[in-house]
């Protein structure tokens, strides 16, 4: 790492991010309801990102989706521009394509590990930070 890298600022994601899902999911769960076990469902939800905690490169907030809100904490990867979040659900990708837009990838096994109707769920959206 050169001097210059760690005088780098990572991107301010403060504020509330919202955006549509493209879920692909199997079944239900609490995050996806009124699914059969085993089917297979492709989704366009609301989802908010509330990021109220940062410091420099990792931060942190709330994942809001259906009614269901879950914390969640991120951090970005060395160039500044991308980076991974986790929630108890699963795990997020994430890279910035301007400084209010942010392009989201999720995947896990199940939503929901109480529930064996809630399977596997894969989604790619795009957020909006809010004025």
């Amino acid at each position: 790492m050169t001097m210059s890298d760690s005088n780098k600022q990572a991107p301010n994601v403060i504020g509330t991010w919202i955006g549509k899902t493209n879920d692909a999911v199997i079944g239900g769960g609490s995050h996806y309801p009124n699914g059969e076990k085993g089917e297979v469902r492709f989704l366009g939800l609301t989802v908010t990102y509330q990021f109220d905690k940062q410091s420099n490169r990792a931060f942190a907030g709330t994942f809001t989706i259906e009614g269901h809100t879950v914390q969640i904490v991120g951090s970005f990867s060395r160039d500044l521009m991308s980076g991974t979040m986790a929630d108890k659900d699963g795990i997020y990708t994430f890279k910035m394509s301007g400084p209010n837009e942010m392009s989201v990838c999720f995947a896990s096994t199940t939503t929901d590990r109480y529930d064996k109707s809630a399977g596997p769920v894969a989604d790619c959206h795009d957020i909006t930070r809010q004025a």
